[in-house]
């Protein structure tokens, strides 16, 4: 099992990351938006600490609905297990901003500034994601690797949360898991990727997904 906490600077949240996670997805938002943003982001993005953790576990695709990762069966869907052939072992991950990014979203959030406290949520979105990218960046282990599907997405039923964080230890990266599958600090991602010799890395196919409340979404 690896784990790992990191710090990066402002500048390495790029805007284009930002203005997706806002909402804007190809385009930007006004200029006094965007100096907004740019200002939480400077502000915030230097008290986070960035944690991930991950193990590799034997792993089967047992139908076009479930999967084994560890001897447990865990049932993320057809869309997901539609991309899993070839798959052998998981990398199974947990990463979030953290608790100090969490604070200090509170503490600008006290300000009562409604548009700031926004653009902070989304940015928090934005190191969450960034910690699973660091981590298969600096994963040097056996591939290829699929993308990355977490619970709660393509159908995938969020609860699994509970199945997935038993196979970590308790508290994994400082996040709580609540009995309605939530995790603390609020911006903390959880999933895995595949992985198998004859894997073949697929991208998202979001217009055959359902679930329209996804931020990642694309128009078909």
């Amino acid at each position: 099992m690896v784990e790992k906490a990191f710090r990066i600077s402002p500048d390495e949240v790029s805007e284009k990351e930002i203005w997706f996670a806002m909402g804007y997805k190809d385009s930007a938002p006004d200029e006094r938006v965007r100096e907004m943003a740019l200002a939480v982001r400077d502000e915030l993005v230097p008290k986070a600490t960035l944690r991930y953790i991950y193990q590799v576990v034997e792993a089967e695709k047992l139908s076009p609905r479930q999967v084994r990762f560890a001897g447990k069966t865990f049932t993320p869907e057809g869309i997901i297990c539609s991309y899993l052939k070839g798959m052998t072992h998981a990398l199974l991950f947990i990463g979030t901003a953290g608790w100090e990014y969490d604070r200090a979203k509170e503490e600008l959030k006290a300000n009562g500034d409604i548009v700031a406290d926004f653009i902070a949520d989304s940015i928090g979105s934005v190191l969450a994601e960034m910690t699973v990218s660091r981590m298969e960046k600096e994963y040097d282990g056996p591939g290829p690797l699929s993308m990355p599907y977490s619970p709660g997405y393509c159908n995938w039923d969020i609860r699994e949360q509970h199945l997935l964080f038993s196979l970590f230890p308790e508290r994994p990266c400082g996040v709580i898991l609540s009995e309605s599958s939530l995790m603390t600090p609020e911006k903390s991602v959880s999933g895995f990727f595949a992985l198998g010799e004859t894997l073949q890395r697929q991208p998202y196919h979001c217009q055959i997904c359902r679930n329209t409340r996804c931020y990642k979404r694309r128009n078909a």
